[in-house]
């Protein structure tokens, strides 16, 4: 299943159209969209981090997230000199000056977001006039649904969108919910692309080799966070055509696997990333 996440009905209008989600009658906190086949689900939070956050948990507990199978997506608007749509691979919080990292493994440029289209973003607590660095994008819920989301879902299995409507604006009023949804309409065919995508690659799952990825596991004395970060490894190399034995058995040759401590073996799972990508 996939689980959505935006912060305006302007912005997730587009969405809801194309995967032809119905609305939740139920008495619900939040307004919620759903595939009759449960492939995919869509809560509108409202604007800011509290609301964001709770409707992130609201959205996560009431229709449970699988680790090992659901994907978690946060979509929406932002301020940037950078036209187009972004992949997300860092979020900074204004307020509290921590860092989040999204680790989604897979290469999206196949979907048209090239490594290239990826961007560093601010959460904020204002609509920003200006950009105070033309690199970053600007917006003001992704650092809450990060932190909320979080309790429940991998970090791997988190994948950031934004796409820029404005470079900053001295009148929010001028961002009207017309221009959200025109814009985001143009970027609704590589959602659609990268869900697609991610279905398929989840479909490879049960392809790796199993005793090669628990021997591994083992030998590097893994949490449970971390077992998941390494079996989206071995998936993405049986879908690039990537042989993990060599690599691992180099790794054993440098004398890092097995591992002495959960500590070495996180910093074995970065060498096995790199290695990789």
């Amino acid at each position: 299943m996939f689980f959505i996440v935006c912060a305006l009905s302007a912005e997730a209008k587009p969405l809801i159209s194309a995967l032809s989600l119905r609305r939740d009658t139920h008495a619900c906190p939040y307004d919620t969209f759903f595939a009759e086949d449960s492939s995919c689900v869509l809560v509108i939070s409202g604007m800011g981090t509290v609301a964001a956050a709770s409707a992130t948990t609201y959205l996560l507990t009431r229709f449970g997230f699988n680790k090992e199978q659901d994907f978690f997506l946060n979509f929406g608007s932002c301020a940037g000199a950078a036209p187009g749509l972004h992949p997300i691979h860092k979020i900074h919080d204004d307020v509290t000056g921590r860092d989040f990292y999204p680790d989604m493994l897979y290469d999206l440029s196949s979907c048209g977001l090239p490594l290239s289209s990826e961007k560093a973003l601010v959460t904020v607590s204002h609509v920003v006039s200006s950009l105070a660095d033309p690199e970053l994008l600007y917006e003001m819920e992704a650092s809450a649904v990060f932190q909320a989301a979080a309790r429940f879902v991998p970090p791997h299995r988190m994948l950031f969108l934004k796409y820029v409507s404005d470079s900053g604006t001295d009148d929010p009023k001028k961002i009207t919910s017309a221009l959200l949804t025109a814009w985001a309409e143009k970027h609704v065919s590589t959602i659609l692309r990268v869900i697609q995508y991610l279905k398929d690659q989840k479909e490879e799952d049960g392809a790796i080799d199993e005793d090669l990825f628990l021997g591994t596991a083992l030998a590097l004395r893994l949490s449970e966070t971390m077992r998941h970060e390494l079996h989206q490894f071995f998936v993405y190399a049986k879908a690039e055509g990537i042989d993990m034995e060599p690599i691992l058995s180099d790794l054993e040759k440098e004398g890092k696997i097995p591992s002495g401590s959960k500590r070495e073996g996180k910093e074995v799972l970065d060498v096995i990333r790199q290695r990789l990508i």
